[in-house]
């Protein structure tokens, strides 16, 4: 069963959209910077009457920033956490923490469209010197959730899926301005801290599939979504 009809939800739609052993809860705030009280309350509600349908096992997406220890959480990310505390007080919650998600999306809050959107429209924007992020392939978490939710249905119960590691912003624009032939137009703050995240548990399953998450895949999958055609 799947709770949504954005990307997310999209995507597992195929593998547990008919499978009422597995709720896929793929509703809710996608917006990083919302701040609304009752858009959080919202996802609460639906998240509660969710995780009352009968089934083994509840998946609920959060974010990898939720556990970053170096900067006080936003109100987003600390609703994050608190449906984390949610699910996994449940004896069927499972939560997969994801980074920032590419996919053929036309969401303008996904970070890579925003990148993407602002470049190509010569639009000024600002970007943190030392800020880094982690991007994955909406496919390559169809992939190696669907092997984690299977393999682990009965065990541990927070995975995070994510590149192996994280790319500074300047690098991840300039990766932007080469795929598109285009001057980012852009000034830098002295902000910012490194991106860590511990998802040993998805880079196994990831190299059992053969997906590569190592060297080069950050780039590949801008490629992939943002090279013009």
């Amino acid at each position: 069963m799947i709770v949504g009809r954005g990307l997310l939800a999209q995507a597992f739609e195929s593998r547990f959209g008919d499978d009422p052993n597995v709720v896929v809860f793929a509703s809710g705030v996608s917006n990083s910077l919302e701040t609304s009280f009752d858009c959080f309350k919202r996802e609460a509600e639906l998240l509660v009457e969710s995780l009352s349908i009968p089934a083994g096992r509840l998946v609920y997406f959060s974010s990898c920033g939720v556990a970053d220890m170096a900067t006080e959480l936003s109100p987003y990310m600390k609703h994050k956490k608190n449906m984390e505390a949610l699910v996994l007080s449940s004896s069927h919650g499972m939560v997969l923490r994801l980074p920032q998600v590419v996919g053929a999306t036309k969401n303008a809050h996904t970070l890579t469209n925003f990148l993407h959107n602002r470049i190509v429209s010569g639009e000024h924007f600002n970007i943190w010197s030392r800020a880094e992020r982690n991007l994955i392939d909406i496919d390559d978490i169809v992939n190696i959730g669907n092997s984690i939710i299977t393999e682990y249905f009965s065990e541990a119960k927070l995975f995070s899926i994510a590149a192996a590691r994280s790319m500074g912003m300047l690098s991840i624009v300039a990766i932007f301005e080469r795929i598109l032939g285009k001057v980012a137009r852009y000034s830098v703050e002295d902000k910012g801290a490194p991106m860590r995240i511990d998802s040993a548990k998805a880079q196994e399953v990831a190299q059992r599939l053969g997906i590569d998450l190592g060297d080069g895949y950050i780039e590949k999958v801008i490629r992939k979504y943002y090279t013009p055609t």
